[in-house]
């Protein structure tokens, strides 16, 4: 038999009204809304007018007229956009690399130290750099390399004064490697978090049964840690391709695309000055596009054949 309360809860609400689950539901979306609407006028919007704005030449003031292909076209056939792509390609070669490993062996290092204690302090140490602001973290890094900082003053210090009161930032030969070798000693507090947590979610059972078998430390981290953090690996290396695809502000800062005129202009820094200097946003945003395009090309094809188990 069904009980009084129990026939309650099943017959539908009086008049029509909408059952308290529902009202719940309602509740959610409603606060959901100015979520939305926010990640639409920020975020959505901006791509969609970009999209639009790359078939278009506009100058920021009247209004734009369609062209077509013609900025595509004019991207693709431009040297300096050309000489743009050749950095960052080399720009991620070295520097998505540099991100990865050295925040995988410094997470290693510390998941193997004996104690709690003693994990959260150098952990903490690796991770309070990110409280200093990038801007300033980019200044700091160019008075390293003006002539007769820090940089020459190590090189002398070791013997290597020959090279020494090298224009680092000014040189055909070194700018661009100063800005990719930027940030010693290349330990990035979100990577290494992201390591450290994948070890964590490692079964020690799985540790102890390779202790048990003699397997040494080197071993264990070749047949067991990278294996088991393939799916860290994967998002940290979609992160990178992604953030390196999109370097503005270190080349901004340090070089502005010099010395000379295009020898460390990264594809994003290019788009801002057609933009802010030349005044040719409809162009710039056709290079947006490109840029889009094959950012995301990349990331699907990253997706797809990097798989993990």
């Amino acid at each position: 038999m069904v009980s009084v309360d129990e026939s309650r809860r099943e017959s539908p609400a009086v008049g029509g009204a909408p059952k308290p689950k529902k009202l719940r539901e309602y509740a959610a979306y409603l606060f959901l809304l100015p979520a939305f609407a926010f990640v639409g006028a920020f975020s959505y919007y901006p791509a969609v007018r970009a999209l639009i704005g790359a078939f278009t030449s506009w100058n920021g003031v009247s209004a734009p007229h369609w062209v077509g292909l013609t900025n595509f076209i004019t991207a693709f056939q431009s040297a300096e956009f050309g000489a743009a792509v050749i950095h960052i390609l080399i720009w991620a070669a070295i520097g998505i690399p540099l991100g990865l490993i050295p925040s995988f062996f410094v997470a290693e290092a510390i998941f193997r130290l004996p104690g709690r204690r003693a994990q959260y302090l150098y952990r903490t140490f690796f991770i309070l750099p990110v409280v200093l602001p990038g801007v300033v973290g980019i200044l700091i890094w160019y008075f390293f390399y003006e002539p007769g900082g820090i940089i020459d003053s190590l090189l002398k210090a070791v013997g290597f004064s020959h090279f020494a009161e090298l224009p680092w930032l000014a040189d055909f030969h070194t700018a661009l490697g100063a800005l990719i070798f930027m940030g010693f000693p290349w330990v990035g507090a979100f990577n290494l978090l992201i390591y450290y947590a994948g070890l964590q979610g490692i079964s020690s059972e799985i540790f102890d049964a390779a202790a048990v078998d003699g397997c040494s430390w080197f071993r264990r981290m070749i047949r067991i840690d990278i294996p088991l953090l393939l799916a860290q690996t994967k998002l940290l290396l979609v992160l990178a391709v992604i953030g390196v695809g999109q370097i503005l502000i270190q080349p901004l800062l340090m070089t502005n695309g010099g010395p000379g005129v295009s020898t460390t202009m990264t594809p994003v820094l290019y788009m801002y000055q057609q933009a802010i200097d030349y005044d040719q946003y409809g162009y710039s945003m056709g290079v947006a596009f490109i840029l889009f395009a094959a950012l995301m090309i990349l990331t699907l094809f990253n997706m797809k054949y990097f798989r993990t188990k």
